[in-house]
C-alpha cells in the first residue's frame, strides 16, 4: 500500500496546469481508484473513481462533485469519478497525503463506498480545519490591504502610530481605531457586501462601556477579494506584510516593524492559523494571490443602513444580546454618493482624515 511519505512526495511533485481544463492525475495504487491532482488555481483535488458518492455531512457534500473526466483530445469519458476539492489554504500536500492514506487504509481502492464511509469523519475534520485557515487568510489579507493603504498615505511621522492602531491580530473591540473613529474590516470572496456579524457591537459605535473611550464614528470596510493566478496587479499576504515593514523601515521605525510582524503571527491563532513572516513567506500555503473586486466603507451611523442593533435586542429581556450572531447584506448605495465610500484609496484617506479626539 502507498505510504504517507511516498504520497506526500508524489503530491509535492504535481505541477500546476496552465489552464483550468487540464490536470495531471497521480494514481495512488495500480487499482486507479484514488487519484490526486493539482488545479490551475493550485488547489489539490482527490478523485475517487466509481459510482456517485453522497454525504450527509454538509462540508463534504459541498466539496464533492461527481461527473465524467476526459483524457486530452478524447471523444469518450476517461472515467467517471467523485472529485473532492480541498479548501484553498493549509498544509496542502501533508493534509492531502493524510486523507489519501486513510482512504487506502480503509479499503477505498478495493471497495469505494465502504472505504469512503469509514473515512468521512476524518475528511470532515480536515475540511473544517482548512476552512478555518482559509477564512483566517482571507480576513488577514483584507485587514493588511487596508492597513497598507493607510500607511502608504500617512505622513512619515504618523506611520508607526497607524500600524500600532491595528488591533485585528487580537481579541479587541475594533480591527483598527484612529482618532476616535472605529474601523471594522469585513472580507468576503463573494460578489456582495454580505458578512457575518459576531454581535451588534461590530456594527454600532462604542459608548465607552467596555472600551477605553467612546467612539465618534464607525466605518465598516467591506472588501471583496478573489483568488487568482499571480499577476502584476495581484497581491499575497507576504507581499502586504513586506510593504508595511518597508514603510516602517523607511521612516526609521524598525522596532515597530518587528512588533508588527509578531502581531501578524498571532492573528487568529485560535483557529490553528498562524503566519510567521520571518520563516513562512515562501511557503506554498501563503502564496495564494488575490485581487480586489470591490471596497466599500460604510458609515454605520447612517440611518439609511437598516441592520439589527442592540436597541432592537435589549427590549427582549430574555435574550442575551452578546450571543447574537447574524449576517448583514449591505447595499451598494445607502445615501447617494456619500455612503459608502468606494475604493481603497478613498477609504484610507477618509480614515486618516478623521478628526482628533477632543
Amino acid at each position: 500500500m502507498a505510504t504517507y511519505e511516498n504520497l506526500r512526495l508524489q503530491i509535492a511533485a504535481l505541477k500546476r496546469p496552465r489552464t483550468n481544463d487540464r490536470r495531471e492525475v497521480h494514481w495512488a495504487t495500480e487499482a486507479r481508484v484514488l487519484g490526486i491532482s493539482r488545479t490551475h488555481e493550485d488547489r489539490l483535488e482527490i478523485f475517487l473513481v466509481g459510482p456517485a458518492l453522497a454525504s450527509s455531512i454538509p462540508s463534504i457534500s459541498a466539496a464533492l462533485e461527481f461527473g465524467p473526466w476526459w483524457h486530452r483530445d478524447a471523444t469518450t469519458p476517461a472515467f467517471e469519478a467523485n472529485r473532492l476539492l480541498l479548501p484553498s489554504t493549509g498544509s496542502f500536500d501533508e493534509v492531502t497525503a493524510f486523507v489519501c492514506t486513510e482512504l487506502l487504509r480503509n479499503g477505498a481502492d478495493t471497495s469505494l463506498e465502504p472505504g469512503f464511509r469509514k473515512t468521512e469523519p476524518i475528511i470532515a475534520l480536515v475540511i473544517e480545519r482548512l476552512r478555518l485557515s482559509d477564512g483566517a487568510l482571507l480576513g488577514l489579507a483584507g485587514e493588511l490591504l487596508t492597513l497598507n493603504a493607510i500607511v502608504q498615505q500617512a505622513p512619515d511621522k504618523l506611520v508607526a502610530q497607524v500600524v500600532e492602531a491595528w488591533d485585528g491580530w487580537r481579541q479587541s473591540l475594533r480591527d483598527f481605531s484612529w482618532r476616535g473613529l472605529g474601523v471594522e474590516i469585513k472580507t468576503t470572496s463573494g460578489s456582495s457586501s454580505s458578512h457575518h456579524v459576531q454581535g451588534t457591537h461590530q456594527i454600532e459605535m462604542a459608548d465607552g462601556d467596555g472600551a477605553d473611550l467612546p467612539e465618534s464614528g464607525l466605518l465598516v470596510v467591506s472588501i471583496g477579494l478573489e483568488a487568482v493566478v499571480k499577476h502584476d496587479n495581484s497581491f499575497t499576504v507576504p507581499m502586504l506584510v513586506e510593504r508595511i515593514v518597508n514603510r516602517l523601515r523607511h521612516v526609521g521605525r524598525n522596532d515597530a516593524g518587528e512588533v508588527f510582524v509578531d502581531h501578524v503571527r498571532e492573528y487568529s491563532g485560535g483557529s490553528g492559523f498562524g503566519y510567521d513572516h520571518r520563516t513562512m513567506s515562501r511557503e506554498t500555503s501563503f502564496s495564494r494571490a488575490f485581487e480586489t473586486t470591490f471596497v466599500r466603507a460604510y458609515d454605520m451611523t447612517d440611518k439609511n443602513i437598516s441592520v439589527l442593533r442592540r436597541s432592537d435586542v435589549v427590549r427582549h429581556e430574555h435574550v442575551d444580546a452578546s450571543s447574537i450572531r447574524y449576517t448583514i447584506d449591505l447595499p451598494i448605495r445607502a445615501t447617494g454618493d456619500l455612503n459608502p465610500i468606494v475604493g481603497m484609496s478613498q477609504t484610507a484617506a477618509a480614515i486618516l482624515g478623521a478628526q482628533p479626539d477632543l
